[in-house]
């Protein structure tokens, strides 16, 4: 049965005795005895076998030296920082254009971004100059200028998962646009050194890890997406990689097959129903697999509100975690989490969720005490409301 100990903060301190060897004194040295000299009238004593040989010491030995035993140094810790999903185009986009400045949604996030280890965001939508941006309404199409980059690079993300139903969105040209705006998405990506996760020239590529270290930590990140399937990669066309039901023994290939090349594997699915406040049934069934499959962390995006953690012996899911920057009206889609991970070397020893608001339709702050209260008490009744998993069956 899996457990599901909420916001809990698991820190393990190692502390490691230091034993010291008993000090040996100088060795005592008896007074020899010395046979006293036979008188002339006594007959003479037979030899003896042997002469003693006494040994004097010139100086009283030192004591042995102590010993301890070296207390381990303890491992660095390595801190993870997962976003919900970004909207390049809309409102973002154009508020950005008015004021000349692609940093503004990011701006009061950004110092707490750029001090983790390594920050992953979630792009739901595409760079590009192919098309401008769409207006600040309500339009499913979501591009953003190659600008848009700048923000990004100023946030501090070393890597995004382009795996959404979005990676394909050509603005006002409509349609495919032959992966125009999706290749370009990846090159404007390279200029600032932020790469890309979940896609690739073929299904291969896509479904192939982006593997990031450090320290002596390999992390493998691997991107998925269940909608847009349109936008899904093929032996012959770029995209995403897909799950679905039918590709869910892929999916559990390459998780093994990244687990075969790095310490800890992150799993990043674009998943569930938008707006809806729980998982799905398949949701569920793949979520334990991919556990099951070497799976440290699955941390998904795709309904715009946040849903339920759910917490295995293994690993952990966090089944969304709502919008990061976007430009949604609903109170809920307003209010997100940013998903922490704390790793010592390879192992997960803690994990958080940092509560944002969006404000103004565009830019994410940390909310205040009584706000962040209301999202991670939803968070927890949702985690709880999860069904339950049947206790794994011992073998005989």
């Amino acid at each position: 049965m899996s457990t599901r100990p909420f916001l809990s903060l698991l820190l393990i301190v190692v502390v490691a005795g230091c034993g010291f060897a008993p000090v040996t004194s100088a060795p005592t040295i008896a007074p020899a005895t010395l046979t006293p000299l036979p008188s002339t009238t006594d007959p003479a004593p037979a030899p003896p076998s042997q002469t003693p040989t006494i040994v004097l010491p010139s100086e009283t030995p030192p004591p042995a030296a102590a010993t301890s035993t070296p207390t381990p140094t303890p491992l660095p810790l390595i801190r993870i920082l997962i976003t919900g999903d970004i909207n390049p185009g809309r409102c973002p986009a154009q508020i950005a254009r008015v004021n000349n400045d692609f940093t503004l949604p990011y701006q009061a996030v950004a110092e707490t971004l750029r001090a983790a280890d390594i920050a992953i965001g979630s792009l739901d939508g595409t760079i590009s100059d192919y098309s401008p941006p769409m207006p600040c309404a309500d339009t499913l199409n979501l591009i953003g200028p190659a600008r848009t980059v700048e923000g990004l690079q100023f946030a501090g993300f070393e890597a995004i998962t382009l795996a959404t139903n979005h990676a394909k969105d050509c603005s006002a040209v409509g349609g495919i646009c032959q992966n125009r705006t999706f290749r370009d998405t990846v090159s404007n990506l390279a200029t600032v050194g932020i790469q890309p996760i979940g896609v690739g020239d073929s299904l291969s590529g896509a479904r192939a890890p982006l593997i990031i270290t450090r320290g002596d930590v390999r992390f493998a990140f691997l991107g998925v997406s269940m909608v847009g399937w349109e936008a899904w990669a093929s032996e012959s066309q770029p995209g995403t990689a897909p799950i679905s039901s039918e590709t869910l023994p892929d999916v559990i290939a390459s998780i093994q097959a990244a687990r075969a090349v790095a310490e800890v594997v992150i799993v990043l699915p674009h998943w569930g129903i938008e707006y809806a406040t729980v998982p799905t049934g398949p949701q569920l069934e793949w979520a334990q697999a991919m556990i099951a499959a070497g799976a440290t962390l699955v941390i998904g995006n795709h309904p715009h509100v946040v849903q339920g953690v759910e917490q295995f012996p293994s690993g952990l899911v966090a089944y969304s975690l709502g919008n990061f920057v976007f430009d949604q009206n609903p109170e809920e889609t307003r209010q997100g989490v940013v998903f922490e991970a704390d790793f010592r070397g390879s192992t997960l020893e803690s994990w958080q969720l940092l509560p944002i608001h969006i404000y103004k339709l565009y830019q994410p702050q940390w909310t205040d005490p009584d706000e962040s209260k209301i999202i991670l008490d939803r968070i927890a009744a949702l985690s709880a409301a999860l069904p339950e998993r049947d206790a794994p069956t011992a073998t005989p």
